[in-house]
């Protein structure tokens, strides 16, 4: 981005809010594909024991632990977005003036 006089700007404080963000969508996101991945080598061990191959039958499992983890973890990832939130509300007038 140029500025008016010509000079380059310095994206530094665009560049942390996108790696904040970044940051932010890892940690929200990395529990529930933990969970879901543990699930579903759990269930596809017992599937194998029994010799049930339905695709179905995994699909409930998953679904209730992202349900579970949804609850339980809900309230902090909610807190965490709502701090990232505020860093952006705050870092926006600095963003206008570049």
């Amino acid at each position: 981005m140029l500025r008016r006089s010509g000079e380059r700007m310095m994206p530094t404080i665009a560049q942390s809010l996108f790696v904040n963000a970044m940051q932010v969508a890892a940690m929200i996101a990395m529990p529930a594909v933990a969970l879901v991945a543990c699930v579903g080598i759990a269930v596809g061990i017992v599937q194998t024991v029994v010799q049930i191959q339905d695709q179905n039958v995994s699909f409930f499992p998953k679904l209730a632990a992202i349900g579970a983890a949804a609850a339980v973890l809900g309230p902090a990832a909610l807190a965490v977005l709502v701090d990232l939130f505020e860093i952006v509300a705050r870092a926006l007038p600095a963003l206008a003036r570049a």
